[in-house]
């Protein structure tokens, strides 16, 4: 999951970030083009804020020495520890409680800054990272619009490619890092490509019924083994997870 502060440029333009690198997407066109020049000052400290803070779990964290400071995005309020503080004077009591020093306040504004305009993240759905052992890729799929940025890790060098079919991108990715983006393309993959989405997605329900299955036995696992309703419902679950792991095994030979 990729979070990103947005900016509205204008109607029709969108300023997002991944990996600290800066695009402004069309929404109208569905292109996606990297933003040059000055960036406005209220997306660099929202940037900044997520390099900086921990958000997950409907809160933001901040993680000071022993000290850890909270806002619940659910609850509208922020913490220190249990304790809750006041929007108005988060940065104060800090200061005055010797929580902070002074040299640290402004780390302290940006944590309410962040709290304050958390309706100005999103989650960028349309873009995935995969990374091997040379390259990074950041993959974005806009409706039929494929581009990707490539991060050479030797060079420290970043290029911007459009491709003209999701199968092109496709073995661009593999070829580039190893991996698969076979799932987030599914949509728009055509030939063997689309046939390994269906193997693929068995796959993944096969392995959910396995997880489910490993619940099950684990409920078991406090129960007297010498009942034997007992044991027999825990080697029909156990025959079953072997089972369906061998199905898997069997699916994903044939990519």
């Amino acid at each position: 999951m990729i979070i990103s502060p947005f900016y509205q440029v204008s109607e029709n333009e969108v300023l997002v970030a991944v990996r600290d690198i800066a695009y402004i997407v069309n929404t109208n066109t569905n292109e996606i083009t990297e933003a040059e020049g000055q960036l406005p000052a209220e997306f660099v400290n929202l940037l900044e804020a997520l390099h900086t803070f921990t958000f997950e779990n409907n809160e933001i964290k901040w993680y000071h020495g022993v000290s850890r400071m909270r806002y619940s995005i659910e609850e509208g309020k922020f913490f220190l520890s249990n304790g809750e503080i006041v929007k108005e004077s988060f940065v104060n009591h800090l200061l005055s409680a010797g929580v902070l020093r002074y040299e640290s306040k402004r780390t302290a504004e940006l944590f309410v800054e962040a709290a304050s305009k958390i309706d100005k993240y999103i989650t960028l759905d349309f873009v995935q990272t995969f990374e091997g052992s040379t390259n990074v890729v950041d993959l974005f799929k806009l409706e039929e619009n494929i581009y990707a940025t490539t991060f050479n890790k030797s060079s420290r060098i970043n290029r911007m490619s459009k491709f003209n079919t999701a199968n092109s991108a496709l073995e661009y990715v593999t070829n580039t890092t190893g991996l698969d983006a076979t799932a987030f393309l599914a949509e728009s993959l055509e030939g063997e490509a689309a046939d390994r989405v269906v193997v693929l997605k068995k796959a993944e329900e096969l392995a959910e019924m396995v997880h489910f299955l490993k619940d099950q036995r684990n409920l078991l696992a406090d129960a007297d083994r010498s009942i034997d309703e007992i044991k027999a419902a825990d080697a029909l679950i156990e025959g079953e997870i072997k089972r369906l792991e061998s199905e898997i095994t069997d699916l994903k030979s044939t990519l």
